[in-house]
């Protein structure tokens, strides 16, 4: 994949995808009783240098990685006291459809009968008719607009290092993020995971609902480690 794709620029995505530049997403996570296996973590994914690897994990491996640090985790080579795996993806599409009614305004007018007294006392009265012009809702105009969105889903999930070593791997915490909306994973990657990283190792049974926006400092510190990546990869 180009990684041009990893650096779409937010500032002009922002009016056409974001209400309000922001993103809401919607977080879980399990973490055993009394869990305290330690911080020391190996990264694992997709690596495209083996079957069924994805070419961007490279780089969402890092943006992981500068997440999981800020929390007070520590990338190790070898025994570590957890493996935190990593799976991503999005679904399909869902297309729906908004129909809005806009007022017309035009010109209307009202008509008030008058009655006057006859200067002539022996007269009949005078009758007279004013019409007034009124500027108001004359009808209506239906306009209907279409939006595709995708379902964006992130498991950050951390085995025991010592019983992965062992064969009989435990899992210790995880924590899985989604958001819906109209932005393809290369773009909304930084927010969820900024959105996440608050509950790496927590207990949240019932979703919360977490809002980053485009300026939040570290969806701007995560997308700032993918904006690193060479724009224009040359190929082999």
């Amino acid at each position: 994949m180009n990684a041009k794709l990893l650096s779409l620029s937010c500032s002009a995505i922002c009016l056409a995808f974001l209400a309000g530049c922001a993103m809401w997403v919607g977080v879980t996570a399990y973490s055993q009783p009394d869990a305290s296996p330690g911080k020391r973590f190996v990264l694992q994914g997709p690596d495209p240098r083996y079957p069924g690897g994805d070419p961007t994990w490279p780089v969402y491996s890092q943006v992981l990685k500068a997440a999981l640090e800020s929390k007070g985790f520590v990338e190790v080579a070898s025994s570590p006291d957890l493996i935190i795996r990593v799976s991503y993806g999005t679904g399909e599409p869902r297309t729906s459809t908004t129909t809005t009614s806009t007022p017309t305004m035009g010109y209307t007018s009202t008509t008030q009968t008058v009655v006057t007294p006859n200067p002539d006392p022996s007269g009949m009265p005078i009758v007279s008719t004013v019409t007034t012009p009124v500027w108001d809702v004359v009808g209506s105009t239906e306009s209907t607009s279409t939006s595709t969105s995708f379902l964006s889903t992130i498991r950050v999930e951390a085995l025991d290092g010592a019983s992965y070593a062992s064969g009989k791997p435990t899992v210790v915490w995880t924590t899985l993020a989604r958001s819906r909306n109209a932005l393809p994973l290369e773009t909304s990657f930084p927010y969820i995971v900024a959105a996440m990283e608050d509950y790496f190792g927590a207990v949240v049974p019932k979703e919360v609902v977490v809002q980053k926006d485009f300026d939040d400092p570290e969806v701007a510190r995560l997308k700032d480690i993918i904006d690193q990546f060479p724009s224009n990869p040359k190929p082999r």
